[in-house]
């Protein structure tokens, strides 16, 4: 997760956007990986679906929820490669 918020920070900044704007994308990155982690957390490790889909609703996530048994670092890259799609459909 680090490496991919690290990767689309880096890639924004390549991007020769204002500085300003550059800092509020990065602040949005990484809300938006602390939401991804907290959803991981919640439906792998603690079996809270209900939880984990209150979170997707409320950060308005846009790819199918899990399976109630997914693995959490299959099911983190699934996520991740969903989030590069919306990036660069952006």
């Amino acid at each position: 997760l680090v490496e991919r918020l690290a990767d689309w920070s880096e890639a924004c900044a390549d991007r020769g956007t204002e500085s300003a704007d550059v800092l509020v994308r990065i602040e949005r990155f990484r809300r938006r990986g602390r939401a991804i982690r907290q959803f991981v957390d919640l439906w792998c490790h603690r079996c809270e679906h209900a939880a984990a889909i209150q979170l997707a609703a409320s950060e308005r996530f846009r790819w199918p929820l899990p399976e109630p048994d997914a693995d959490p670092w299959a099911l983190m890259h699934q996520i991740l490669d969903w989030e590069v799609r919306d990036l660069v459909a952006a």
